[in-house]
C-alpha cells in the first residue's frame, strides 16, 4: 500500500512542476515583451528626435541659402554701382585732360605766334613814304590820324568850336 500513496504525490509533483515551469515562462515572456515594449519606446523617441533635428537642419540650411542669395544680390549691386563710378570717374578724367590738352595747345600756337620772327607777324602796318605831305600818317586803308585840316569832310576830331 505504500506504493500506490507515493505515486499520487509524485505525480503531483510532476504536474506541479509544469505549472511551475509554465509560469516561469509566461513571467519570462511578459517580461521579454515588457522590455520590448521599452526598447520600441526608446527608439521611437529616437526616432522622432532625429526627425527633429533633420527638420532644424533643413531650416537652418534653408534659410543660409536665403542669405547667400541677398548676399550675391546685394554684392552684385555693390559691384555695379562701382563700375558705373569708375566709368563716369574715367569719362570725367577724359574730359579734363581733353580740356588741359586744349588749353596747353592754345599756348603752344600764341607762343609759336609770339616767337615768330617780329617782321612776319602780322600787325598792322603804317605807309611810311617820305612825302613831304601836309597832314597826318595814313595806314594802307586810307584813314587819317589826327588829320587837324577841314578840307577832308568827315575825317578828324569831331569837335564843334
Amino acid at each position: 500500500m505504500c506504493a500506490p500513496a507515493v505515486v499520487p504525490i509524485v505525480a503531483a509533483v510532476a504536474g506541479g512542476g509544469a505549472i511551475a515551469a509554465q509560469q516561469k515562462k509566461k513571467k519570462v515572456a511578459e517580461e521579454a515583451a515588457r522590455k520590448q515594449a521599452e526598447a520600441d519606446r526608446l527608439a521611437a523617441q529616437k526616432r522622432a528626435e532625429m526627425e527633429r533635428l533633420k527638420r532644424q537642419r533643413e531650416a537652418t540650411a534653408a534659410q543660409q541659402q536665403a542669405n547667400l542669395q541677398a548676399m550675391q544680390i546685394e554684392q552684385e549691386k555693390i559691384v555695379q554701382g562701382q563700375q558705373s563710378q569708375a566709368a563716369s570717374l574715367r569719362a570725367e578724367q577724359e574730359q579734363k585732360l581733353a580740356g588741359i590738352k586744349a588749353r596747353g595747345q592754345a599756348v603752344t600756337s600764341s607762343l609759336k605766334i609770339l616767337a615768330a620772327d617780329p617782321r612776319r607777324a602780322q600787325t598792322a602796318q603804317v605807309d611810311t613814304r617820305n612825302k613831304r605831305v601836309k597832314g597826318a600818317k595814313t595806314t594802307k586803308t586810307s584813314l587819317k590820324i589826327g588829320s587837324g585840316s577841314q578840307s577832308d569832310a568827315g575825317t578828324g576830331a569831331n569837335i564843334a568850336v
